[in-house]
Parts: structure tokens; sequence; C-alpha cells
């Protein structure tokens, strides 16, 4: 392997410890200590066992000055005075939000008058900001006093208001959002590609509740992600198509943009078998009465903000598909009209939909995904931009790899080279398909538990191909993969 890249796997302070242990100077940069380090590994001063043995460099802590100190306690007067002032801030801010919930809800129930009411009279009666500041009662506590009244005026609620009328309320109502930096929310890393820099695009954060769990490690390409915030910029938003091959984020770049933005993910796989009724919705018996249940996108569509991603779309049957036309439709109309019951379902504000496919909905060109289907035109120009995902470079999805597994850089490094030739046969049609990160994952994870790195080869990768791809698997792994570098670089 290059020795660049090795080192280029190795931390910054591990690089530096090498250089200080020869006599030089810490570098602020590891592109510095890399070049840095090559040097001393090739006039013989190091060697990578040395620098590996070797204790992370720790730069030596000084003394603050005087005026270290008096600018520290500068900002910390200024953060007090900020929480006073937001904690004056409190009260009034709460009366305004119940002001216009209030509003919004006594337009459709009456009956809401009494909550209403019920809170304002609660908020009347705290006591003044200075008494809540010399009796140590928190904002916290002040919501939480509020949150239980209200519960318990809802009860109350409940008893006169039935609960169909009490979720039409409800799903009128648009949840509060925050606006950030996509630099705040996503890392700066992500926000930057040759000249461009949209660290400062201002994005919507909602904290909804059901949003998907953010992983650290997810890499986003920043032109995706620069499109894909510019799509969601409007209430009536760009739809997008992500086409590549398995195993290159698509799923996971809609998953992690749910997550980053805290909006909710609907997830609908697509197949032969699904039929119009599992994804829209059906009739169904309930109580002895024949009702209309709606399926996970007649649910997204009320949902605003949702985040609705149709993938595998292109295993899908053109019949199945034909009802999508109308909510995907960049349109203030777009709804579900049901045909059961001849109710129309409009489509909530900043609902956006995902398609995640092979292909860029002309079918498979490559003859690797047997099934996926061309898209009828019509269906394609609902989505206004479509993203082409590749496979990650070698370091950043061994970076990935290592850090799902808890395999070393080094030891995930053997296996994505491994990947990437096999990926160049399956382009050149020896192989029916290129292998998927969740086989690598798989591979590293059982490599780590202590499996020997043959027996995990064949369990998660070879038994999981056509006996035609056998031999050609094995070459591949015997011409790329060391078994005795890969288990010492493991640790072993």
């Amino acid at each position: 392997m290059n020795i660049t890249l090795k080192l280029s796997l190795i931390p910054i302070n591990k690089l530096n410890a090498a250089i200080v242990a020869a006599g030089g100077q810490p570098q602020t940069t590891k592109a510095q200590a890399v070049v840095e380090v090559a040097g001393l590994i090739k006039s013989g001063v190091i060697t990578l066992d040395q620098i590996d043995a070797l204790a992370p460099y720790v730069a030596p802590k000084t003394a603050p000055t005087s005026a270290e100190v008096n600018d520290a306690l500068v900002g910390i007067n200024a953060a007090i005075g900020a929480v006073k002032t937001a904690l004056g801030n409190d009260l009034p801010k709460l009366q305004k939000q119940v002001d216009a919930q209030g509003e919004i809800i006594s337009k459709s129930q009456q009956d809401t008058t009494n909550l209403l009411d019920a809170v304002k009279s609660l908020c009347n009666r705290v006591d003044a900001v200075e008494a809540v500041k010399q009796t140590k009662v928190s904002a916290a506590d002040i919501t939480k006093a509020v949150g239980k009244a209200v519960s318990a005026q809802f009860d109350d609620l409940r008893e006169k208001v039935s609960d169909k009328k009490l979720k039409a309320i409800a799903s009128t109502v648009r949840p509060a959002t925050t606006t950030k930096t996509a630099g705040e929310v996503f890392g700066a890393k992500h926000c930057t590609y040759d000249s461009i820099d949209f660290s400062d695009l201002e994005v919507e954060v909602w904290d909804h509740p059901n949003a998907p769990v953010a992983l650290d490690d997810y890499v986003f390409k920043p032109q995706h992600l620069h499109q894909a915030l510019i799509a969601l910029a409007d209430n009536l938003p760009h739809n997008l198509w992500l086409a590549g091959e398995r195993g290159t984020g698509k799923t996971e770049f809609a998953t992690q943009i749910a997550a980053r933005l805290k909006r909710p993910l609907f997830r609908v796989n697509f197949d032969e078998a699904l039929e119009r009724a599992d994804f829209i919705g059906a009739n169904t018996i309930e109580g002895g009465n024949v009702v209309w249940k709606p399926g996970i996108i007649g649910k997204a569509i009320t949902q605003p903000g949702a985040i609705v991603l149709l993938d595998e779309i292109g295993f899908a049957r053109a019949q199945s598909l034909a009802v999508l036309h109308s909510l995907c439709e960049r349109s203030k109309h777009r709804a579900l009209t049901v045909n059961e019951t001849g109710e129309r379902i409009p489509v909530a504000d900043d609902v956006v939909f995902f398609c995640a496919d092979n292909s860029n909905g002309h079918g498979d060109a490559s003859g690797n995904f047997a099934g996926v289907r061309e898209q009828n035109t019509a269906f394609i120009d609902r989505f206004s931009f479509t993203l082409e995902f590749e496979y990650l470079p070698q370091v950043d999805e061994a970076h990935l790899i290592a850090s799902r597994t808890g395999v070393t850089t080094l030891a995930a490094l053997c296996i994505v080279q491994f990947a990437n030739v096999a990926r160049q046969k399956a382009a050149s049609g020896t192989l029916t398909q290129p292998p998927s990160l969740r086989q690598l994952f798989a591979w590293a994870s059982a490599c780590k538990l202590g499996l020997p790195l043959g027996v995990a080869f064949n369990n998660a990768i070879v038994n999981k191909y056509p006996h035609d791809c056998k031999a050609e698997l094995i070459g591949i792994y015997a011409s790329v993969i060391n078994a005795d570098e890969f288990n010492k670089n493991l640790g072993r």
C-alpha cells in the first residue's frame, strides 16, 4: 500500500508524536504532518510500527494570561445577561404563542375557547419575573406547569369534543420551525465544494418527534446536499430523484436529510407485488362498519414537512404508480382523491417526494438489475432534479466501515479495495452485481468479532451470489486481499 495513503489514515496527533520524537516541531495540518513523517520514514529515522507504538502527541498547556482571564469574565457576564434577558422574555413569548394557537383552534372548534381562557388565566397568575428569579423557579419549571395545566384542560375538552374533530383541528396547525444555517446543521465540511460555500444558506429545522436518528459518520456529497436544500427551500418544494448503484447511499441520503432537519420520514419499499391499497389506503372493517384506512402515503401527505421516500421505485408496476402523479405534481392543488369515499385529501405544505432507484427512471442499461422498469416520462417530470450517486472515495468508505464496525481503518481499506475491483467486474458484466455496502459492513463486523477472514468473506459475500460468480469472487479475493496484512491491521 502507498506510504502516503497509509499515513493519511493515521491521526494527526500520532503523526506529530513521531515528528517530535525525531526532534521536529508539531504541524498544524494533517497534510503537512503526512509530508514530514513520510520524509522521516524514507530517511530511515522511524518506521510505521514505531509510530503505532507512540503515545499521541498532546500540546503542552500554558497558563492563561491576565488578559485572557479578563476576556473570559467579560464573556461569562455577557452570557449571564443574555440568560436574564431570555428569562424576562419567557412569559410574553408564551402568551404570544398561546394567543396564536388559540386563534387557530377557535376557528376550527368553538368549544376550545375554554382551553384558551384557561391557559391565559394560568399565564396571568404567574408571578413577576423578578419574583421567579428570587424563588429560583426556572423557565423549565414554568413550562412544565403550563404543560400540565394545558393537558388537564385538554382532558376536559375531550369529554365535549370527539377525537375525530380534535384530530382535524390538530392537522391544521403547522409545527413550529427554527431557522438555522446549513453549516450549523450539517457541518462546514459538507457545505463546501469547488469554489462554492453554502454554509450560510438558511434552512428550516422542524423538531418533529418522529424524525429519524442522525448518524454522525454519514458523508454527504456537498453538491447533492446543496441541491437538496435548495429544493426544500419553498413551501411547495421540488421533488428529487436519487439514481445510482446499490450501496451508494441513496436511501441514507434521504434519511439523514430528514434526521438533521428533524422532519418526519415515510419510506415505501416498492416491489412487484405492492398494490395501490398497500401504500395509499383501502376500506377495512372496524366495529362492524366499513371504514377507509390510509396507507403510509395517505398518512404522510397530511404531515407538514414530511419527506416521502419512494424506494426502489423501478420495481413498481405502472398501474400502481398512476395515483402518485397527482400527489407529486408541483402544484398548490396537489391532492389525493379517495376512490372509496370520494374524499379529497390535500397534500400539506412542505411535503416533498424523493425517489431512490438504481436507474434515472429510464430502466437499467447495465443488465445488473433485472426487473427495473422504465418509468413514464410524465412521472419522471414531476421530479425537478436528478442526483446521480457514486461510491465514496476509498479512504472515506474505509473510515465509514471502521466507524460502523470497529475494525481499524487499515483493515477496512483492504475490504474497500476488494469491493472496488468487484465493482469494476460488475460494471463490465463479469459479475451479476457489485457487493453492497451492507455486505461490507457484515464482513468487517464478523472479522471484528473473531470470525476468520476467509469464513467471513464466504458468508457475507460469496454465498450471496449466483454459483457461477463464485470463482470470480474468490479470484478477486486472492489477488487483492493479503490475509497476513489484514490480520495485522486488525490487531490479531
